[in-house]
């Protein structure tokens, strides 16, 4: 049926609806065509300007030719400021478009980028940055959002980078096929120089929105337009449109030793009569990205559904972390405005998780369908079970400018529905396309070719888009496809290798057919990316794909690429490279036997220290020492130069220190307001105990974090009733705010609001996609609420993120001990332990090493093979006392004064009674450990100190993660965690304290 044709009879249809229900009294619904919108717009992003970058220079080309575009932007940005800054341009792109290279400019020379693993990609740029000098890197964050990291940008001066993106064109509504780019960067371009080019083709490119007013070109081979404009900041997208009819394609190419087949096939797109749906499973996506969907575009649609199904049962589900119950709503006569007013009136709150979703979808009855709106964006783990039985078919409905598509498409066609995209379809068509059955793809068999991909299984524009891997020079598919009316259709289609085709060279740009097959395959594979996570990750880095598993890199020389195993560019730099390679793989196994070796001689010291009897009588007055303010100054100077070197090992003769001067030492303990104890009983062992003797009894009390803000008060203040409303009244101003929503989230958990306290805190999932640092915080603090389903699968993600900080490793180990799975945590511990790192995490192994002893002893079923002998040896303790933090490259400093007012910290690293702290950690996020094999009576105070950073923080405060132990590494071995924070340089917070109760009896000892 021609689109025409389809259009008069929708409005037919629904000029019908209308009418029955003007007979009936009612209302009508209004029923308001909405148009497509334009795509969103691109931002620089420069936290730390106080002016401005300027666009000094933009250049767009773009080639179109047939159903497909490659187009390059190359952007030149001034820096006014007068330092060196990192800046960020993000970008969304619409479905179809990718992106296939990018260059940075280094000693004025475009030098083009490599791909690399996601995960190492981010750990290089952030380890060359360190060093200021010059990367670039390219990733894709969530669903169609990418962003492009630049460093430095000089003082005063320029980068150039060239862009270089590739589409798949559609045709709009009316016919015509366009291409647009969006351009808005929020600022004038200084220079703007624009060529649109149109391909072996006749027709005319007509120009629309900023190229309005354009110039007109043509030659033998191609005709378009071209701009220059000074001092302009275009208002719209750059767009032309031209008329078209689309045929079949096939175009097979080699590359990279096989070859691959792409088509385009042109189809029926007849459409069968309209079936509204009888009952409706409306399931509405209220996380907090919902709250940026176009929900006008959304309620025109189903301005229209209903006006055409006129009566209908529908099962309302709100997703956010968790389902809300269902409700039902009865549509009459087409009048929906109850069910709508609640649509309207929602919050847009929390996390977004597909098991939400999925506990909407309605079972499969005749007449029954479910409808999905959402964006996409999965970031909250799914830890319920998916419906079982046949389910109605799922349409997934989206009207976002940062989507996951893939996703949706996914799995709504799994579901026997489709994905209806409002980015690209006005409000008719997307009825049309929900309502009328319409030709899909049932099956397709190969001879000849293997991993046949389809972009979908429902023609789109009147296309199927179809890729294969070619395993013979001539390849047959036989596609079945269903029509309108449900009649099979079979279809051949052939693909040809050229005669004459030759393999392309490693540093040729990936031809189109190769790229559409290795796109097409990747989309279909990120539907269970947990168990595809490797293959994806080698078709991104084998097609140069900037996806879910691989980035895009510029590096500064030959050693950088050499010192992080990346593979350079151009050929003249691999050969050198694979010379200095052989010699890095020699050092690699001779690091790990350094490595051992020294973990072996600094456990052999901790054991010299635990066995080692220390006094626990009075200890003696100290001698007045008197001391300039000066002097403290120079004491602070000469910390800063220890903490910038690696510190030696803490040996049992070297451990002895002199206490620290009186003006460094804190006040006698005060009691600690608002606090929840743990009592933890035991009963004392002679002073030569051994390793299993169990504990002292002790009581730990940490302080409940409190924070003083306005907005916190009022949440303190307010009902059960009213507190969710007072947080939602408050949050506008506090959205990109992590401490905002952990304190909030901390009020209702003390309130016993639980299920609010977790979506509360939730919103950190949904601030930054990919941030393992807020990421890390809000794992820690559901672990401390013991909610550890969702803890782990977000530390498995921190893991994915940050595979190079020991740290993400050891969290992860922690957490799945406290789950119950001590192999898991056991061999995730030793990896911590054996691997060599980087400088700055120094002496996180022997922690690492402790906390794995310590696991295996209150575990006999553990597996210890793997574990080297010398090093299995269970280390008990009184006390410990482990700090860790989310920042990295910030100081932050643990301090433990005892019952004698002595205290341990970094520059006094063992006590009169043999309280032990670990290393001063400068550079990372801890941890830093206190602990103490016998503890004498009396009390400890635990305080944590904001010494300083340097990093952008990802927040004004750096959110500290506190664990405090008793009987550490014995069955009797009690914890208490606690998640709070410091807001700058100097700020001490008291977080706790131990009093250890004399022994039994009364006597010291």
């Amino acid at each position: 049926m021609p689109a025409a044709t389809s259009f008069r009879s929708l409005f037919a249809m629904l000029c019908l609806a209308t009418a029955a229900t003007l007979a009936t009294g009612q209302s009508p619904p209004v029923v308001k065509p909405v148009l497509p919108p334009e795509i969103a717009q691109p931002r620089f992003v420069v936290p730390d300007a106080s002016q401005p970058l300027v666009l000094q220079r933009v250049n767009v080309q773009a080639q179109l030719a047939g159903t497909q575009a490659q187009t390059s932007v190359e952007i030149v940005v001034h820096n006014p400021n007068a330092r060196v800054l990192e800046a960020t341009l993000e970008f969304p792109l619409a479905e179809g478009q990718g992106v296939a290279g990018f260059a940075l400019d280094i000693n004025g020379e475009l030098v083009s980028a490599v791909p690399v693993p996601k995960d190492k990609g981010r750990q290089v740029f952030d380890d060359v940055t360190r060093q200021r000098v010059d990367p670039a890197l390219l990733e894709r964050t969530a669903g169609n959002s990418f962003k492009l990291r630049i460093y430095p940008l000089p003082p005063q001066g320029e980068r150039r980078v060239l862009l270089q993106l590739t589409e798949t064109l559609h045709a709009d509504t009316k016919g015509p096929w366009r291409w647009r780019l969006p351009l808005d960067f929020g600022q004038p371009i200084a220079r703007f120089d624009g060529r649109i080019a149109l391909r072996g083709a006749t027709a005319k490119l007509l120009p629309q929105g900023a190229l309005a007013g354009a110039e007109s070109f043509a030659n033998a081979d191609e005709a378009g337009l071209q701009i220059q404009r000074q001092n302009w900041q275009p208002r719209e997208a750059l767009a032309v449109s031209w008329q078209a009819t689309p045929a079949d394609s096939t175009l097979v190419q080699p590359y990279a030793g096989s070859a691959y087949g792409y088509a385009e096939l042109a189809v029926d797109a007849t459409r069968g009569a309209a079936k509204p749906p009888r009952e409706l499973h409306l399931v509405w996506d209220a996380s907090g990205s919902g709250a940026q969907r176009d929900h006008a575009r959304e309620f025109a649609l189903l301005d229209a559904l209903f006006a055409a199904a006129r009566d209908v049962r529908v099962n309302l589900t709100v997703a956010r972390d968790a389902a809300e119950p269902a409700a039902a709503f009865d549509v009459k006569a087409g009048d929906w405005r109850v069910l709508r007013n609640k649509l309207e009136t929602l919050a847009y709150d929390g996390a977004t998780s597909a098991a939400a979703w999925s506990a909407g979808f309605g079972p499969a009855r005749d007449g029954a369908v479910t409808l999905l709106f959402s964006d996409g964006l999965v970031n909250w783990p799914a830890i319920t079970a998916t419906p079982a039985g046949p389910l109605a078919p799922v349409f997934a409905v989206t009207a976002a400018a940062r989507i996951d598509a893939p996703r949706l498409r996914r799995l709504a066609e799994s579901q026997g529905g489709r994905l209806v995209d409002l980015n690209r379809l006005d409000t008719l068509t997307a009825l049309d396309a929900l309502i009328r059955p319409a030709l899909r793809l049932a099956d397709v068999r190969a001879d000849g070719a293997e991993q046949v991909v389809t972009a979908s299984q429902r023609p789109e524009d009147g296309r199927l888009l179809i890729a294969a891997r070619l395993t013979a020079p001539q390849a047959t598919l036989q596609l079945t496809l269903v029509d309108a009316q449900g009649r099979r259709v079979p279809r051949t289609l052939t693909f040809k290798t050229p005669p004459a085709a030759k393999t392309t060279d490693d540093d040729a740009a990936v031809p189109l057919a190769a790229r559409r097959w290795a796109e097409l395959r990747s989309a279909e594979l990120e539907a269970d990316r947990p168990r595809h996570r490797a293959e994806i990750r080698r078709l991104g880095e084998q097609f140069r794909l900037v996806g879910p598993e691989t980035s895009l890199i510029v590096l500064d020389n030959l050693a950088d690429y050499v010192r992080h195993e990346i593979v350079p560019p151009t050929a003249a730099m691999r050969a050198a490279y694979q010379q200095q390679a052989r010699l890095r793989d020699a050092e690699r196994g001779q690091a790990r036997e350094r490595q051992l070796d020294s973990l072996v001689r600094r456990f052999a010291e901790r054991q010299a220290w635990w066995e080692r009897e220390f006094p626990k009588d009075a200890p003696p007055p100290p001698k007045p020492v008197a001391i300039e303010s000066a002097d403290v100054g120079r004491l602070r100077d000469a910390r800063v130069a220890e903490s910038m070197q690696r510190v030696a090992p803490v040996s049992a003769p070297a451990m002895a220190a002199p206490p620290p001067p009186p003006e460094l030492m804190i006040a006698a303990p005060a009691p600690v307001a608002e606090s929840v104890s743990v009592s933890v009983t035991g009963t004392r062992a002679s002073a030569k105990r051994s390793d299993t003797a169990p504990a002292p009894s002790a009581t730990i009390a940490l302080r409940r974090w409190e924070p003083d803000a306005a907005y916190a008060r009022r949440l303190r203040e307010a009902s059960d009733a009213d507190r969710y409303a007072v947080y939602l009244d408050e949050r506008a101003g506090y959205t990109n705010s992590t401490a905002f929503f952990i304190d909030a989230a901390e009020i209702f958990f003390t309130k016993g609001q639980q299920a609010l306290a977790l979506r509360v805190l939730s919103n950190l999932a949904e601030m930054e996609l990919e941030n393992r640092h807020i990421l890390r915080i809000l794992a820690y603090r559901l672990t401390q609420a013991d909610e550890l389903k969702l803890a782990i699968p977000l530390l498995e993600r921190v893991r994915e993120l940050a595979p190079d900080e020991p740290q993400s490793h050891r969290d992860l180990a922690l957490a799945l001990a406290q789950a119950g799975q001590p192999q898991r945590a056991v061999e995730l511990l030793w990896d911590v332990a054996a691997r060599p790192w980087d400088g700055r995490f120094a002496e996180i192994d022997l922690i690492a090493l402790t906390e794995l002893n310590a696991i295996a002893a209150r575990t006999s079923a553990v597996d210890l093979g793997r574990v080297d002998p010398r090093l299995r040896r269970n280390l008990p303790l009184d006390l410990r006392a482990v700090l860790a933090w989310d920042a990295d490259n910030t100081d932050i400093d643990l301090w433990v004064t005892d019952p004698d007012g002595e205290k341990a910290y970094y520059g006094h690293r063992l006590t009169r009674q043999g309280g032990a702290m670990s290393r001063d950690f400068t550079g990372g996020y801890g941890p830093e450990e206190f602990s103490l094999r016998q503890a004498k009576p009396g009390r400890y105070e635990v305080r944590a100190q904001f010494f300083g950073h340097r990093q952008q923080l990802v927040s004004p405060y750096t959110t500290l993660m506190l664990w405090l132990a008793t009987g550490y590494g014995t069955p009797g071995q009690k914890d208490e965690r606690v998640v709070l924070r410091l807001s700058g340089r100097g700020e001490q917070v008291l977080v706790g304290t131990f009093d250890v109760a004399p022994p039994a009896g009364g006597g010291g000892r």
